[in-house]
């Protein structure tokens, strides 16, 4: 029986059981994803020809898609590979390089059926091989890959024929459509990789609609595109190679010096999430604004793992103290939508009836639970407990915004009678400390496309890494597993709804704010689609000389 099939993003296998995918995996809308493409500022037909130029902080490591992530990459990565499917601005799952599957009643199988005729850069042809050959390279890797949680679940990748694969499962697996439509899952070209061995990385060779035609390290990546191209994505219209001759990709690292240069016509697209240079480029009418969504969450930790901060108590006094609507306005120029659970909306598993768990804004309170846990105020406002005083060191990294964010949440913080240092180190050392355990608060964000998150986020077998807080409880993570081997949507939203409610009231943190980030383009662009995690489609992008 064939016919399409509706899935939900956070079960993506579910229970299409016995049907044939050939149309959208439905899943839960996102609420940034109402206009893809914003207002043109004129009417003029795609044209061929051009260069457009957009800025990166620093250049990829590799175009591996198998190897360790980089921001670099992460912005390359989709434009040289192509995904078996493709994850539309709303969610929805639909066919890209595998035309139509079929998922079986256990969820143990999902046999694939590829498109014909599309070949790799190399010229050689896309079949069952080279998937099966992509997946076992990835699988190989290890944790080297950033996809490697979600590519072990699969226990094996069979050819069937030319144009068919089948994965195969020892568990049902509901994270599979997710995993596989990242550009990590992009399918390689097995002669490319065989070719160039080691160097594979500067010579990346994938069937997406551009290819690599220079890199100048430390300087730019330039990409051409695939004349051969003819098998886009939904969201595109051009049927055939993108309209430009080439996408350049160009290495500036400081983010006011990029802020410059689009001004100046040096490049035409960069990335904003700084509340300063968003409203600094609002008021530029030569620069237009489209709203990337990234499912991003910035929540204050606290240590789960040392004292005072392993007292439920004192983590939910403090989650009261902070007045996230004054850290927006103040910190974020308004720019930010306050949080109140750890899944941000338009991720299945939010519910926007867990704000009754919410620790608001509340100094009473915050001072009753205090005294709860055995703290006793001083006469200058501070706290001791067993004559020891209640202080703590705010750790998080120099990226944007964080500095106004965390001098906020001192000041908030002060009001109770708790002095806060606030110490910022680079991202990796920030990582390094929490994985050690050495640190009192934490200022973070995490962004994820799934309800999966909170198994990141919260697991303890992940306690040392993701879960930065060191947050464990047995029934939590009992439930992060069932979530993960759920096929109904709707039981699985249920089961992350419930493990919620108990972190909430456990409050290892105290969410704050879903930021806002935005993708830049210059007068010349046109064409262009942010669809999900702020990608830029660049297959309909044309240029228009002003």
């Amino acid at each position: 029986m064939n016919h399409r099939i509706a899935l939900s993003l956070s079960v993506v296998l579910l229970v299409a059981l016995l049907v044939t995918g050939c149309a959208p995996i439905v899943a839960t809308p996102s609420p940034a994803a109402e206009e893809l493409v914003s207002p043109e500022p004129t009417a003029v037909g795609p044209r061929r020809g051009g260069v457009v130029t957009r800025a990166i902080t620093s250049e990829p490591r590799s175009l591996d898609p198998h190897g360790p992530p980089s921001a670099g990459a992460n912005l390359m990565l989709p434009y040289l590979y192509d995904s078996l499917v493709y994850r539309a601005p709303d969610n929805t799952f639909h066919p890209y390089l595998a035309e139509s599957w079929k998922v079986a009643p256990d969820g143990l199988t999902i046999t694939m059926t590829l498109r014909s005729g599309v070949t790799f850069h190399d010229g050689s042809p896309l079949n069952a091989e080279a998937v099966v050959f992509t997946f076992e390279r990835l699988k190989a890797q290890g944790r080297r890959s950033p996809i490697y949680g979600g590519v072990r679940a699969i226990s094996a990748v069979e050819a069937v024929d030319d144009l068919t694969v089948r994965f195969r499962f020892e568990r049902p697996y509901a994270m599979f459509f997710t995993t596989i439509s990242q550009p990590y899952a992009g399918i390689l070209s097995p002669s490319a990789v065989e070719a160039a061995g080691d160097a594979y990385g500067q010579h990346p060779v994938g069937t997406g609609p551009f290819k690599l035609a220079s890199w100048e390290p430390g300087v730019q990546v330039t990409l051409v595109p695939n004349p051969d191209y003819a098998w886009p994505p939904p969201d595109v219209e051009n049927p055939g190679p993108p309209y430009i001759d080439e996408f350049v990709f160009k290495v500036i690292p400081e983010s006011t010096t990029q802020i410059a240069a689009l001004q100046a016509g040096e490049v035409d697209i960069l990335f904003v999430n700084d509340p300063a240079h968003i409203a600094m480029l609002e008021e530029d009418p030569n620069i237009r604004l489209e709203r990337a969504t990234l499912f991003e969450l910035v929540y204050l930790g606290f240590n789960c793992r040392k004292p005072p901060f392993d007292d439920p108590l004192v983590r939910r006094a403090l989650s009261h103290a902070i007045n996230k609507a004054e850290i927006i306005e103040i910190a974020l120029d308004g720019r930010g939508t306050p949080a109140f659970a750890p899944l941000p909306p338009g991720l299945p598993g939010f519910d926007p009836a867990l704000q009754e768990y919410e620790y608001g804004y509340d100094l009473e309170q915050a001072e009753a639970l205090l005294q709860e846990a055995g703290f006793v105020r001083s006469e200058d406002g501070t706290w001791t407990r067993d004559g020891e005083p209640l202080t703590a060191v705010l750790l998080t990294s120099t990226r944007a915004p964080n500095e106004a964010v965390a001098t906020v949440i001192q000041s908030q913080l002060k009001a109770l009678g708790i002095p806060v240092e606030i110490q910022q180190l680079e991202s990796a050392a920030v990582r390094k400390r929490t994985a050690e355990g050495d640190f009192d608060l934490l200022l973070w964000r995490y962004g994820w496309t799934d309800a999966d998150a909170l198994n990141i986020a919260f697991s303890s077998s992940r306690i040392g890494s993701t879960n930065r807080v060191g947050y464990s409880n047995p029934e939590v993570d009992a439930l992060l597993e069932q979530g993960l081997r759920e096929m109904d949507p709707e039981a699985r939203e249920r089961i992350y709804i419930k493990a919620q409610k108990i972190i909430m009231r456990e409050a290892p943190w105290q969410p704050l704010y879903v930021p806002e980030a935005y993708i830049a383009f210059g007068p010349r662009i046109r064409g262009a689609k942010v669809v999900s995690m702020g990608r830029v489609l660049m297959n309909d992008v044309y240029v228009v000389e002003e």
